[in-house]
């Protein structure tokens, strides 16, 4: 039971504190697809570092905790599983219900908001074949506001209207495509998705609590750098600036999404030619870190304690 509280400790600590953590570094200048790789993998590793907690206490002997814990027993007697057995099972059924209960809001939630996308992405095809619009990626509205967004799924699909044509220049278009091409191939609203409904059954922790926003924020962040890559930070810009009033539906990932004070401050600060290599580098350590964080904190106070009861 020692190792599933200490676990569980370890899952409080980064569910609650990494915000702050995860904030400062994504301000500190680090590509928006490494930030949202660190914000997503620190949720994956709360969620783990959970279901790996309830699984010790469930567990007949706790599985591999008792043999954990049975090494650090001659150094420090309060560690040992029999100074405390009568909680065991307690605490394995309501960790257990908690569990169950929060699987079965987060099945429900995402199965809600699987249907409200599929619905809206039928309506978008309907409309494309009522109005006779050529088949393709993108469907254009007869709308005189200037609209661009995207429906992901199966079949990714780019809203556009006519009124974005008619305001926008040919390589401002051109860009606002290219940024909505790179939330569909980056599969964005898929990870919008998923931030979302842990958000919402997970509201309690304040790291699920603000990981729609950061994950909103982000992604356009993303699609930014991308169609500025491609057609300079100044053209997107300047489409940013010519559309932002517009927007799409709640589950669409649209060109005006996001902090646009933002998104124009970080586009202003673009360069290009600098090597990606750096930035997955950067990825897959923090990466790695974030989601392993919640189970090395773990080890580090179990280590601590035997270094200090052994002295």
């Amino acid at each position: 039971m020692i190792l599933a509280a200490v676990l569980l400790f370890g899952v409080v600590v980064i569910g609650w504190f990494s915000p702050r953590v995860l904030g400062r570094l994504t301000a500190g200048g680090i590509s928006p697809g490494t930030a949202l790789a660190w914000w997503l993998l620190t949720a994956v590793g709360v969620i783990a570092g959970t279901f790996g907690a309830v699984l010790l206490l469930v567990l007949p002997d706790h599985g591999p905790a008792t043999a954990i814990t049975r090494v650090l027993h001659y150094c420090w007697a309060a560690v040992g599983h029999s100074d405390v057995p009568a909680l065991d099972p307690v605490a394995g059924t309501f960790a257990g219900a908690a569990v169950v209960i929060a699987g079965a809001r987060l099945a429900v939630a995402s199965a809600r908001r699987r249907k409200r996308s599929t619905l809206l992405h039928r309506r978008h095809l309907d409309v494309q074949r009522l109005s006779g619009a050529r088949s393709g990626p993108t469907l254009w509205l007869p709308d005189d506001r200037p609209i661009a967004y995207s429906l992901g799924g199966r079949d990714g699909l780019i809203v556009a209207s006519e009124g974005l044509a008619a305001r926008l220049s040919r390589p401002e278009l051109n860009a606002v495509l290219a940024h909505e091409r790179a939330h569909l191939r980056g599969r964005h609203h898929l990870l919008t998705a998923s931030a979302d409904v842990l958000g919402r059954t997970l509201r309690f922790v304040p790291l699920m609590r603000e990981l729609p926003g950061a994950t909103r924020l982000l992604v356009e962040l993303a699609a930014d750098r991308v169609a500025a890559t491609r057609h300079g930070p100044e053209t997107v810009r300047s489409a940013l600036l010519s559309i932002h009033a517009a927007d799409g539906p709640r589950r669409a990932l649209g060109m005006a999404g996001g902090d646009t004070e933002i998104r124009l401050r970080v586009l202003a600060s673009h360069t290009t030619g600098a090597s990606r290599l750096p930035a997955r580098a950067k990825a897959v350590a923090g990466g790695t870190l974030a989601l392993l964080a919640p189970p090395a904190l773990t080890v580090g106070l179990l280590f601590a304690t035997g270094l200090v009861s052994c002295r």
